[in-house]
């Protein structure tokens, strides 16, 4: 069976063959939900929030004008639809950058170079986890899901100026709590 494009599904949808929204699922069924999992981490929360990013982009197609990537798109109705479930929850995450945007880059040591690879993921997994999951998304989607500044902005609606700047002072904090914890 041929590998048709996004565009190609979206376009059949459009024309009426509601079934061939099951390609789509199938292609980004995992990368919808590993966003979403990173900022929600019930893993049934995390699958119904899936099931309801799904069902938005299905209805809200007709809006989709194909000037960005599908992915892109799909991402953004993801982000959003779970920062929007975790404001009705009224989640209460405490703010780290005010701690942390003043600490000279300078005083941030490189002891992470002193330990083995396997420790390093232990540490990286340990502050990931001390993350707010905006924060946490955002890494993510720049370290391991290869998105670029600008994906980024248009996916989080920030400017790419303001993602370039919360990259660095979450990077700054991660730093700073891995040298922490090498310390211990």
């Amino acid at each position: 069976m041929a590998d048709f494009d996004d565009i190609y599904y979206v376009r059949r949808i459009k024309d009426g063959h509601a079934d061939a929204f099951v390609h789509i699922v199938r292609r980004y069924q995992r990368m919808v939900f590993t966003i979403v999992s990173k900022i929600v981490t019930r893993p049934a929360d995390a699958e119904d929030i899936t099931q309801e990013v799904f069902i938005k982009a299905f209805q809200s197609l007709d809006k989709f004008r194909e000037e960005s990537g599908f992915a892109t798109w799909l991402y953004r109705i993801a982000y959003n639809a779970t920062i929007s479930e975790l404001r009705k929850r009224r989640y209460e995450f405490t703010a780290y950058e005010d701690n942390y945007a003043n600490l000279p880059d300078d005083n941030i040591s490189d002891d992470i170079d002193e330990v083995s690879t396997e420790e390093r993921l232990h540490y990286l997994d340990v502050v990931l986890k001390k993350l707010p999951p905006d924060d946490a998304l955002l890494i993510t989607m720049f370290y391991m899901n290869d998105q670029s500044i600008q994906q980024i902005s248009e996916i989080t609606n920030n400017s790419v100026a303001n993602v370039k700047v919360k990259l660095h002072r979450i990077r700054k904090f991660m730093n700073f709590e891995i040298n922490k914890l090498i310390r211990l």
